[in-house]
Protein backbone atom coordinates (compact mmCIF):
# COMPACT_ATOMS: atom_id res chain seq x y z
CA UNK A 1 0.00 0.00 0.00
CA UNK A 2 1.03 3.52 -0.63
CA UNK A 3 2.05 5.44 2.77
CA UNK A 4 0.24 8.49 0.93
CA UNK A 5 -3.37 6.27 0.69
CA UNK A 6 -2.56 4.89 4.16
CA UNK A 7 -2.01 8.36 5.64
CA UNK A 8 -5.42 10.01 3.94
CA UNK A 9 -6.85 6.95 4.62
CA UNK A 10 -6.52 7.65 8.10
CA UNK A 11 -7.48 10.95 7.91
CA UNK A 12 -10.87 9.92 6.41
CA UNK A 13 -11.19 7.09 9.09
CA UNK A 14 -10.90 9.82 11.60
CA UNK A 15 -13.66 12.05 10.35
CA UNK A 16 -15.66 9.49 9.60
CA UNK A 17 -15.63 8.08 13.85
CA UNK A 18 -15.83 11.99 14.54
CA UNK A 19 -18.79 12.30 13.04
CA UNK A 20 -20.43 9.13 14.13
CA UNK A 21 -19.77 10.08 18.07
CA UNK A 22 -21.46 13.04 17.15
CA UNK A 23 -24.27 11.75 15.78
CA UNK A 24 -24.42 9.33 18.44
CA UNK A 25 -24.00 11.37 21.69
CA UNK A 26 -21.07 10.16 22.64
CA UNK A 27 -18.87 12.84 21.31
CA UNK A 28 -19.50 16.94 22.01
CA UNK A 29 -20.00 18.82 18.91
CA UNK A 30 -16.97 21.13 20.01
CA UNK A 31 -14.09 18.97 19.26
CA UNK A 32 -14.46 20.47 15.53
CA UNK A 33 -12.58 23.03 17.04
CA UNK A 34 -9.71 20.66 17.83
CA UNK A 35 -10.02 18.51 15.12
CA UNK A 36 -9.35 20.18 11.82
CA UNK A 37 -5.73 21.99 13.80
CA UNK A 38 -4.98 18.54 14.14
CA UNK A 39 -5.45 17.41 10.76
CA UNK A 40 -3.27 20.31 9.62
CA UNK A 41 -0.83 19.49 12.20
CA UNK A 42 -0.56 16.13 11.04
CA UNK A 43 -0.44 17.11 7.58
CA UNK A 44 2.32 19.25 8.03
CA UNK A 45 4.26 16.39 9.57
CA UNK A 46 3.73 14.35 6.31
CA UNK A 47 5.08 16.92 4.59
CA UNK A 48 8.03 17.09 6.58
CA UNK A 49 8.93 13.75 7.23
CA UNK A 50 6.65 11.85 4.41
CA UNK A 51 10.23 11.74 1.84
CA UNK A 52 12.04 10.43 4.57
CA UNK A 53 9.38 7.02 5.55
CA UNK A 54 9.97 6.04 1.82
CA UNK A 55 12.48 3.18 1.75
CA UNK A 56 13.73 4.62 -1.62
CA UNK A 57 13.79 1.82 -3.66
CA UNK A 58 10.99 1.81 -6.78
CA UNK A 59 10.23 -0.60 -9.36
CA UNK A 60 11.56 -0.12 -12.41
CA UNK A 61 9.85 -1.03 -15.35
CA UNK A 62 10.27 -1.52 -19.07
CA UNK A 63 8.62 -0.17 -21.79
CA UNK A 64 8.75 -0.56 -25.21
CA UNK A 65 6.25 1.10 -28.20
CA UNK A 66 6.48 -0.11 -31.53
CA UNK A 67 5.43 1.97 -35.04
CA UNK A 68 2.63 0.30 -36.38
CA UNK A 69 2.88 2.40 -40.23
CA UNK A 70 3.41 5.45 -38.99
CA UNK A 71 4.95 8.27 -40.86
CA UNK A 72 5.22 11.06 -38.12
CA UNK A 73 4.71 11.26 -33.92
CA UNK A 74 3.69 13.39 -31.29
CA UNK A 75 5.19 12.34 -27.66
CA UNK A 76 4.34 14.38 -24.89
CA UNK A 77 5.67 14.14 -21.49
CA UNK A 78 4.27 14.39 -18.57
CA UNK A 79 6.55 13.88 -15.98
CA UNK A 80 6.97 15.83 -11.78
CA UNK A 81 10.11 15.65 -10.04
CA UNK A 82 13.19 13.62 -10.61
CA UNK A 83 15.86 13.24 -13.69
CA UNK A 84 14.60 12.27 -16.96
CA UNK A 85 17.11 11.26 -20.26
CA UNK A 86 15.89 11.53 -23.67
CA UNK A 87 17.64 10.50 -26.59
CA UNK A 88 18.25 8.50 -29.68
CA UNK A 89 18.16 4.60 -29.38
CA UNK A 90 15.25 2.91 -30.02
CA UNK A 91 15.38 -0.20 -32.42
CA UNK A 92 13.79 -0.07 -36.17
CA UNK A 93 10.18 0.12 -35.75
CA UNK A 94 10.11 0.94 -32.39
CA UNK A 95 8.81 4.14 -31.68
CA UNK A 96 9.65 4.47 -28.01
CA UNK A 97 11.89 2.47 -25.62
CA UNK A 98 13.13 2.86 -22.12
CA UNK A 99 13.18 1.78 -18.41
CA UNK A 100 11.41 4.20 -16.33
CA UNK A 101 12.03 3.54 -12.24
CA UNK A 102 8.71 4.61 -10.15
CA UNK A 103 6.22 3.51 -13.12
CA UNK A 104 4.82 5.29 -15.78
CA UNK A 105 1.78 5.18 -17.79
CA UNK A 106 0.98 5.58 -21.32
CA UNK A 107 -1.84 6.93 -23.79
CA UNK A 108 -1.47 5.74 -27.39
CA UNK A 109 -3.62 6.44 -30.16
CA UNK A 110 -3.45 6.70 -34.00
CA UNK A 111 -4.38 9.04 -36.68
CA UNK A 112 -3.95 9.12 -40.58
CA UNK A 113 -0.43 8.06 -39.84
CA UNK A 114 0.54 9.59 -37.00
CA UNK A 115 0.86 8.22 -33.95
CA UNK A 116 -0.34 10.74 -30.43
CA UNK A 117 1.43 9.41 -27.34
CA UNK A 118 1.52 10.84 -23.91
CA UNK A 119 3.89 9.53 -21.35
CA UNK A 120 2.47 10.37 -17.44
CA UNK A 121 3.98 9.74 -13.86
CA UNK A 122 1.46 7.27 -12.62
CA UNK A 123 -1.90 8.75 -10.86
CA UNK A 124 -1.73 6.43 -7.58
CA UNK A 125 0.27 8.84 -5.84
CA UNK A 126 -1.83 11.83 -4.62
CA UNK A 127 1.51 13.97 -4.39
CA UNK A 128 4.08 12.53 -6.66
CA UNK A 129 7.44 13.53 -7.23
CA UNK A 130 10.77 13.42 -4.56
CA UNK A 131 7.88 11.26 -2.28
CA UNK A 132 7.77 8.83 -4.85
CA UNK A 133 10.98 7.49 -4.74
CA UNK A 134 12.10 8.63 -1.45
CA UNK A 135 14.57 11.78 -1.65
CA UNK A 136 15.29 10.81 -5.48
CA UNK A 137 11.82 10.92 -7.36
CA UNK A 138 11.63 9.10 -10.87
CA UNK A 139 13.59 8.29 -12.89
CA UNK A 140 13.37 7.71 -16.59
CA UNK A 141 15.49 6.60 -19.22
CA UNK A 142 13.70 7.07 -22.52
CA UNK A 143 15.04 6.11 -26.28
CA UNK A 144 12.80 7.15 -29.10
CA UNK A 145 12.75 6.30 -32.80
CA UNK A 146 15.60 8.62 -35.60
CA UNK A 147 13.15 7.05 -38.55
CA UNK A 148 10.10 9.53 -38.50
CA UNK A 149 9.50 13.18 -37.53
CA UNK A 150 8.93 13.64 -33.94
CA UNK A 151 7.22 16.52 -32.27
CA UNK A 152 8.10 16.46 -28.80
CA UNK A 153 6.27 18.23 -25.69
CA UNK A 154 7.73 18.52 -22.11
CA UNK A 155 5.91 19.57 -19.20
CA UNK A 156 8.21 18.79 -16.15
CA UNK A 157 8.24 20.41 -12.70
CA UNK A 158 10.92 20.34 -10.31
CA UNK A 159 13.50 17.68 -11.94
CA UNK A 160 16.66 17.46 -14.08
CA UNK A 161 16.05 16.68 -17.81
CA UNK A 162 18.86 15.97 -20.23
CA UNK A 163 17.40 16.10 -23.64
CA UNK A 164 19.68 14.82 -26.46
CA UNK A 165 17.82 15.31 -29.87
CA UNK A 166 21.54 14.87 -32.17
CA UNK A 167 20.37 12.45 -34.35
CA UNK A 168 16.57 12.60 -33.93
CA UNK A 169 14.26 14.72 -37.06
CA UNK A 170 12.56 16.70 -34.18
CA UNK A 171 10.72 19.55 -36.20
CA UNK A 172 9.06 20.88 -32.68
CA UNK A 173 10.02 21.21 -29.25
CA UNK A 174 7.80 22.70 -26.60
CA UNK A 175 9.58 22.52 -23.08
CA UNK A 176 7.20 24.20 -20.43
CA UNK A 177 8.70 23.43 -16.88
CA UNK A 178 9.01 25.04 -13.46
CA UNK A 179 12.02 24.89 -10.79
CA UNK A 180 14.44 22.56 -12.67
CA UNK A 181 17.04 22.03 -14.79
CA UNK A 182 16.63 21.45 -18.36
CA UNK A 183 20.11 20.68 -20.99
CA UNK A 184 18.92 20.18 -24.52
CA UNK A 185 21.15 19.39 -27.63
CA UNK A 186 19.19 20.39 -30.32
CA UNK A 187 18.93 18.23 -33.50
CA UNK A 188 21.50 18.38 -35.92
CA UNK A 189 20.29 17.38 -39.42
CA UNK A 190 16.27 17.86 -38.85
CA UNK A 191 15.51 20.66 -41.53
CA UNK A 192 13.88 23.50 -39.66
CA UNK A 193 12.90 23.00 -35.78
CA UNK A 194 10.80 24.81 -33.70
CA UNK A 195 11.40 25.53 -30.18
CA UNK A 196 9.21 27.13 -27.64
CA UNK A 197 10.64 26.94 -24.16
CA UNK A 198 8.46 28.82 -20.77
CA UNK A 199 10.08 28.21 -17.60
CA UNK A 200 9.74 29.14 -14.03
CA UNK A 201 12.91 29.55 -11.46
CA UNK A 202 14.82 27.02 -14.01
CA UNK A 203 18.07 26.90 -15.13
CA UNK A 204 17.93 25.75 -19.38
CA UNK A 205 20.86 25.55 -21.61
CA UNK A 206 20.09 24.73 -25.36
CA UNK A 207 22.97 23.72 -27.19
CA UNK A 208 22.97 24.52 -31.15
CA UNK A 209 24.73 21.79 -33.04
CA UNK A 210 28.44 23.44 -35.60
CA UNK A 211 26.45 23.98 -38.45
CA UNK A 212 22.73 24.42 -37.46
CA UNK A 213 21.82 28.50 -37.93
CA UNK A 214 19.42 29.78 -35.26
CA UNK A 215 16.98 32.70 -35.03
CA UNK A 216 16.22 33.40 -31.22
CA UNK A 217 13.70 35.68 -29.66
CA UNK A 218 13.25 35.66 -26.22
CA UNK A 219 10.85 37.21 -23.33
CA UNK A 220 12.77 36.83 -20.16
CA UNK A 221 11.26 38.91 -17.45
CA UNK A 222 13.70 38.42 -14.36
CA UNK A 223 15.72 35.95 -15.83
CA UNK A 224 19.24 36.12 -16.99
CA UNK A 225 19.85 35.33 -20.82
CA UNK A 226 23.40 34.49 -21.88
CA UNK A 227 23.77 33.93 -26.08
CA UNK A 228 26.40 33.53 -28.10
CA UNK A 229 26.64 36.45 -30.08
CA UNK A 230 29.84 35.25 -32.43
CA UNK A 231 27.72 32.47 -33.59
CA UNK A 232 24.19 35.04 -33.39
CA UNK A 233 24.75 38.49 -33.68
CA UNK A 234 22.36 40.08 -31.70
CA UNK A 235 19.78 43.05 -32.98
CA UNK A 236 17.37 44.25 -29.88
CA UNK A 237 15.86 41.46 -28.51
CA UNK A 238 16.48 38.96 -31.35
CA UNK A 239 19.34 36.46 -31.87
CA UNK A 240 20.14 35.44 -35.43
CA UNK A 241 23.02 33.82 -37.39
CA UNK A 242 23.96 35.50 -40.57
CA UNK A 243 23.10 32.73 -43.12
CA UNK A 244 19.67 31.33 -41.47
CA UNK A 245 17.99 31.99 -44.58
CA UNK A 246 20.06 29.59 -46.38
CA UNK A 247 21.09 27.03 -44.26
CA UNK A 248 19.38 23.93 -44.92
CA UNK A 249 19.52 23.08 -41.12
CA UNK A 250 17.78 25.51 -38.64
CA UNK A 251 16.55 26.15 -35.48
CA UNK A 252 13.86 29.00 -34.09
CA UNK A 253 13.78 29.37 -30.73
CA UNK A 254 11.50 31.62 -28.45
CA UNK A 255 12.37 31.41 -24.59
CA UNK A 256 10.29 33.04 -22.43
CA UNK A 257 11.67 32.51 -18.39
CA UNK A 258 10.65 34.15 -14.91
CA UNK A 259 13.56 34.40 -12.37
CA UNK A 260 15.74 31.89 -13.91
CA UNK A 261 18.72 31.58 -16.45
CA UNK A 262 19.03 30.57 -19.88
CA UNK A 263 22.29 29.86 -21.53
CA UNK A 264 22.08 29.40 -25.70
CA UNK A 265 25.02 28.14 -27.63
Amino acid sequence: MKRSALFFGTIIVLLGVVLLGINLGVVDHRIWRYFWPLVLVLLGVWFLLGPYLSKGTLESVERSIPMVNDTEAEIQFNYGAGRMIVGSGAKPQELLSGSFTGGVTEELHRNNGKAFLKINTPTDFIFPGVWAGGQQGFNWNVNLTNEIPLQLRIHSGACEARLDLTDLKVTELTVETGASSTDVKLPQAAGFTRVVVKSGAAEVKLHVPQGVAASIRESSGLAGIKVDTNRFPQNGHTYQSADYNTAANKVEIFYEGGVGSVDIN
